[in-house]
């Protein structure tokens, strides 16, 4: 599985994460990331056939979060 996301939005307690999975590349859910607790909520699960696949991918999203993410560029994130 692949998935998407973009840094949309960041403040010193946490980061916004628009995301998509699979063929759906339009990044039109969103995740939150508590940089204090380090504990990623769903804040809109991504439209399509695959959203019962949103906490296979807050796992592999934590790695790309770790190696650090610009504003608005999207990736692409291996999951397996």
């Amino acid at each position: 599985m692949v998935g998407w996301c973009k840094l949309k939005s960041e403040t010193a307690d946490n980061m916004t994460i628009a995301y998509s999975l699979e063929t759906n590349q339009s990044c039109d859910g969103q995740l939150i990331f508590d940089k204090k607790t380090k504990k990623i909520t769903v804040s809109k699960i991504t439209s399509g056939e695959y959203q019962y696949l949103t906490s296979a991918f807050i796992c592999p999203l934590r790695n790309r979060i770790r190696k650090g993410m610009e504003l608005d560029k999207k990736y692409m994130v291996m999951t397996g």
